[in-house]
């Protein structure tokens, strides 16, 4: 889903990164107006809560444990308060200051603990709600708090089969060819595939029941999906579908986001319908593929959220807004999913911009993947993991192992390509950003190609020498090449990624693609260096 802009090398402005204790104090420098707008009526809903300093009570847990959520809290120097209660609101993700549902009281103290039932899949359920903790002055509630999410919403899930493991090498494959099994003949061990949420909510013949309410999801769209995943299964591959916020149905749609001039839009955080539905239709799915209408292991919220003007469309040049409405709508999906599916994993998405300066449509990788993690941390972490592109610089370069200036050994580069994955994994190794395991987050490299038009041996070639430096890295856990078949819209734009032509016939890159995981794969490696004009192993970075 590369936008097709060929050479994406103008920067104009600096990225614009915002202190936590500037979102909690809403103020939200830069932007367009129309956002700051936004944000500053409807309650403040797009304003980020974290943790400041100043917070007088530290909430150092919200967990589920049976069927209560307990949430725990700190307070070295407890603050005043008129009935000595501590008040707990449970929040929707647009509510903040003392908005919300009051769900428990403790005495004012230097800890405390609430206890309240969890009341999944009711018109009650706290499932989604993130936890503020308030205290009465003048007869009125005042946070004293942060706000926490749960953090574990997998203990709920019945669905617990392990993960469906097999390999790293992966394919888009061609819709036209699922009826067959090329894609088992080529060994492909991983797979994409794109779920439309507009085009699934926008229409009727499957009713869902969630929280209390019932919802209707496109049958057409749901079978469509049950076929695919049930083939990509059948030939013994795991599964990676993106959530994509297309066109169809406005209300899960952004208000900054909608009429907007791009194929996918940010999600509707900010409306409670729109928020609701979120919900359901995020357990929905992870309920239908978690077995008998096929399995989706990995779940990605998003496509190449920081090129936010081609593929995550929101209103606003602002990295603080845009960057807290995707962490919000990543909380719904990740505890949807989760909740039904305890070994699922949810993935965010970056392109290959990395440290180059921000523009009026992209945000520098490093910059939103910084935020996101800072705000997920402070509001309860949890296991995020990251999805990324790494073409080439251009895109229509067919030599993978080549990047020149733009792919540096260093977290100055200004892109990321294979050349140069270990920047990433890299910098995901850092003590902050690490799992709640204390683990290295999963690196899903779910989208990358190489052009044939300039020679299909520098393709076979460069998805070789990709290849195998993605199993170097010990922190990728897939590369999904774009794709089985040439797509003619790319191939006018110079760009062939395909290993079969438009008709299905075998290019070079077809073996190179087929053998390069097999112990016929030395083979391949040896022809590749001669291409390369190196020995292609001397060529890896190994993390």
């Amino acid at each position: 889903m590369k936008k097709r802009t060929l050479v994406r090398l103008v920067a104009t402005s600096c990225a614009v990164v915002l202190s936590c204790s500037l979102l909690h104090a809403g103020v939200l420098p830069g932007g367009s107006e129309e956002a700051v707008s936004y944000a500053k009526g409807k309650n403040s809903k797009t304003v980020a809560t974290v943790s400041t300093a100043t917070d007088p009570v530290v909430l150092t847990g919200a967990v589920i444990q049976g069927g209560n959520v307990v949430v725990s809290a700190q307070s070295p120097a407890p603050p005043a308060a008129d009935d000595g209660l501590y008040h707990l609101l449970a929040q929707n993700v647009y509510e903040n200051g003392a908005l919300g549902k009051e769900v428990a009281q403790a005495g004012v103290g230097a800890s405390a603990n609430f206890s309240f039932p969890l009341a999944k899949n009711s018109a009650n359920s706290n499932l989604f709600k993130k936890f503020t903790v308030c205290v009465k002055r003048g007869g009125v509630l005042v946070p004293v708090s942060s706000s926490r999410y749960l953090t574990n919403p997998e203990v709920t899930a019945t669905h617990t089969a392990p993960r469906a493991v097999a390999g790293k090498k992966g394919l888009l494959p061609a819709a036209e060819l699922l009826s067959g099994n090329s894609l088992k003949q080529l060994g492909v061990k991983q797979s994409i595939y794109n779920v439309l949420l507009g085009s699934i909510c926008s229409q009727g013949g499957i009713p869902y029941t969630y929280n209390g309410k019932t919802y209707q999801f496109s049958s057409g769209m749901i079978a469509q999906l049950d076929y695919a995943f049930s083939r990509m299964n059948a030939q013994g591959i795991q599964v990676t579908a993106v959530l994509l916020a297309n066109p169809g149905d406005p209300s899960i749609v952004h208000p900054l986001s909608r009429g907007g001039p791009a194929p996918y839009y940010a999600f509707n955080t900010a409306e409670p319908a729109g928020v609701e539905k979120l919900q359901a239709v995020a357990s929905f799915l992870a309920q239908r593929y978690s077995g008998a209408h096929g399995r989706v292991d990995n779940w990605i919220v998003g496509n190449e959220l920081n090129a936010r003007g081609d593929w995550h469309f929101m209103n606003t040049g602002d990295l603080g807004i845009f960057t807290g409405e995707y962490a919000r709508a990543f909380r719904i999906f990740y505890n949807g999913i989760r909740s039904e599916n305890a070994n699922a994993r949810v993935y965010m998405c970056i392109d290959q911009q990395w440290a180059r300066a921000s523009s009026p449509k992209y945000f520098s990788g490093v910059s939103f993947l910084s935020l996101f993690n800072d705000m997920m941390t402070a509001e309860g972490n949890i296991d995020w993991h990251v999805a990324m592109h790494p073409y080439n610089v251009p895109l229509y370069s067919p030599m993978a192992w080549n990047n020149g200036k733009y792919a540096q050994h260093s977290q100055a580069t200004p892109y990321i390509t294979i050349q140069n994955i270990e920047v990433l994994t890299d910098y995901l190794s850092q003590p902050r950003l690490l799992a709640p395991n204390g683990q290295v987050r999963s690196v899903l490299l779910s989208e990358v190609g190489y052009t044939s038009l300039q020679g299909e041996p520098l393709q076979a070639a460069s998805l070789i020498y990709a290849y195998k430096q993605a199993e170097a890295n010990s922190h990728v856990d897939g590369i999904i090449f774009s794709r089985e078949m040439d797509a003619p819209s790319e191939i006018a734009q110079g760009l062939a990624n395909g290993i079969c032509g438009v008709g299905g016939a075998h290019k070079q890159s077809y073996a190179y693609f087929q053998f390069m995981d097999t112990p016929e794969a030395g083979t391949y490696i040896n022809n590749a260096s001669a291409i390369i004009g190196a020995d292609l192993n001397s060529l890896l970075i190994r993390r």
